[in-house]
């Protein structure tokens, strides 16, 4: 059953116009009606719960796969550090070795020199180089000068006798 109702209003200069208006009439849902609407509710929220499920399972995939790119990334980072870290420990342990022989191998030098300086005299080498093998000074034509052309270095050809 529809009502029908007439209403007035002024529009304009005191003009009354007629509008005609219809109120649907209400009818109360049946069980049945009400139950269906529940469901297709509780479905459309599980829908709408599904899509919002699997839209952040592929963004924590996605944030996951991040997570595994820069922590392997930071990892071989950390090793390459680690080996770098090695090897310059390794090297600064050869060159103090190294350094170690060098003043061993200095210390011995000195002592050697020291060695043959305390056990040579001269005017022992002088006496025999005259009297046993018949050495005599050079004479000032024996004396040959050489001038050098501003090179610093000499090459030898032959070993000297």
């Amino acid at each position: 059953m529809q009502e029908l109702q007439t209403y007035y209003y002024n529009q304009g200069n005191a003009v009354r116009k007629e509008e005609i208006y219809v109120r649907p009439t209400r009818s109360l849902p049946t069980r049945e009606q009400r139950e269906r609407e529940k469901r297709e509710e509780a479905l459309r929220r599980q829908k709408i719960t599904d899509r919002k499920r699997a839209a952040a399972l592929r963004k924590n995939r996605l944030l996951t796969g991040y997570m595994i790119v820069a922590v392997i990334a930071t990892v071989s980072m950390l090793v390459g550090y680690v080996a770098l870290q090695t090897n310059v420990s390794t090297r600064m342990d050869h060159v103090a070795e190294l350094e170690s022989q060098l003043s061993k191998v200095n210390a011995d030098n000195k002592a050697a020199e020291s060695r043959i300086a305390t056990t040579t005299n001269l005017s022992e080498i002088k006496d025999k180089a005259i009297n046993e093998l018949g050495m005599v000074y050079a004479t000032s034509n024996q004396i040959v000068y050489y001038s050098v052309d501003g090179s610093d270095y000499m090459s030898q050809y032959h070993d000297i006798p």
